[in-house]
């Protein structure tokens, strides 16, 4: 079975618009809606700012079925503590039972650095995020008060009202370490901009290599495809929606360009050519049915549409009439999966 998220991206589109079509979104198919954690967007012009746990609350309010979580979030210590999120997570189970997911990452300099001033080399912050999904775990599953002493973290919780459900945690990876990180600590993985192949020869493998080590069964259901897509019958117009986000394909602006108004400038220097091959640019369903197909064929089972498109009122005709039928058809879809209770 194949499942279909959505991240109606309030980077670049307004939060309470957002708000109000999520159950199009979900009417229309998606069993999962993300979101990313940002405080500023990869763009100057056409930037938003939303904060993350209310969105995810207006989102969980205002659907009825969908999983709802971050897509990602950094538990390392510089915005946000793993006890913090374990917290808020927990907090939107209790609310909405059955219905929340958790998304982690390494962060990116440009929500960090910014709002903290603090920016770890990249092997800290791996081995920060390591440490971070232990503590989270704990924090849901200890059946006590606890002392958690490590590299980075030293914390002493109890959480009071314990969950029926194992959430489901799922990593980051745009290598092979991480991949294998996430199949020994998470249920799932996720990788933005990662060509279809990749998947199958490299992050795949290393994730199932992972899980082995851990000695248990390696995981299904989140073997995730982010695919950044923008939608629109014009071509042009489709175009204009991924130029907004050129600068996901400059690699400083993942590292040390702070600035939306510089990584805008940056993105400029992409050209149309490379923003059709790096994203799913689409005038059509069978368009995007192609691009998605690819990923489901390489292995991943959760394929996440990041919705850079122009105008995110036509996106949920499309899915509902077009895109989400053809895949339901040929590979099945369902429910959202709900994890065993814990013991």
């Amino acid at each position: 079975m194949v499942t279909f998220g959505i991240s109606p991206e309030c980077l670049c589109h307004d939060v309470r618009d957002n708000v109000r079509r999520v159950r199009d979104l979900e009417e229309a198919g998606f069993t999962h809606i993300w979101e990313g954690d940002h405080t500023l967007p990869w763009q100057h012009s056409a930037g938003h700012t939303a904060g993350i746990w209310a969105t995810l609350t207006a989102f969980l309010a205002n659907t009825e079925r969908a999983i709802v979580g971050p897509m990602v979030i950094p538990p390392i210590g510089t915005r946000h503590q793993p006890i913090d999120v374990a917290i808020e997570i927990a907090t939107l189970e209790l609310l909405y039972p059955g219905r929340t997911a958790l998304g982690v990452g390494t962060g990116e300099a440009m929500n960090e650095k910014t709002t903290s001033g603090v920016w770890p080399p990249l092997r800290e912050r791996i081995d920060r995020l390591v440490e971070a999904i232990g503590l989270i775990r704990r924090a849901w599953e200890e059946p006590d008060y606890f002392r958690h002493q490590g590299r980075y973290f030293d914390s002493f919780f109890y959480l009071y009202q314990k969950l029926d459900r194992r959430i489901p945690i799922i990593c980051a990876a745009g290598g092979p370490k991480m991949a294998a990180n996430a199949g020994r600590l998470a249920d799932g993985y996720v990788a933005v901009g990662v060509p279809a192949e990749v998947h199958r020869d490299v992050l795949q493998p290393a994730f199932d290599s992972g899980a082995a080590e851990a000695g248990r069964a390696s995981p299904t259901g989140f073997r995730t495809a982010w695919v950044s897509t923008s939608y629109h019958p014009d071509r042009e117009r489709a175009l204009e929606g991924a130029r907004v986000y050129g600068g996901l394909l400059i690699p400083e602006a993942y590292t040390y360009i702070q600035d939306p108004r510089v990584i805008e400038q940056r993105a400029l220097l992409v050209r149309d050519e490379a923003l059709s091959a790096a994203f799913c640019v689409a005038t059509s369903g069978e368009e995007i049915i192609g691009r998605f197909e690819a990923f489901i064929e390489a292995g991943c089972d959760h394929i996440i549409w990041a919705d850079m498109s122009p105008d995110p009122s036509i996106v949920a005709r499309v899915c509902r009439d077009e895109v989400l039928p053809y895949f339901a058809r040929k590979y099945g879809t369902g429910a959202p999966r709900v994890d065993a209770a814990v013991s």
